[in-house]
């Protein structure tokens, strides 16, 4: 094998590893956390439909008016 390069085998492990490693630094949010999150997510969300929902009925209206004179 060529100087500088690895086995499969050993690129994998150190992967592994890494990952390992990477995992013991991760600070999980706590169900409050997750619970407060999914209400801001879920509320956003519904502004987001109420308002494309006024926005299309709106238009679709104003269309409908300005076919009628036509």
């Amino acid at each position: 094998m060529a100087e500088g390069k690895t086995s499969i085998g050993a690129r994998i492990t150190g992967y592994y590893n890494d990952v390992v490693s990477e995992m013991k630094k991760v600070t999980w949010p706590s169900q409050e956390e997750v619970k407060e999150s999914t209400l801001v997510v879920l509320t956003v969300c519904g502004i987001l439909v109420l308002g494309t929902f006024i926005v299309d009925e709106t238009l679709s209206f104003l269309i409908k008016k300005l076919v009628s004179l036509l």
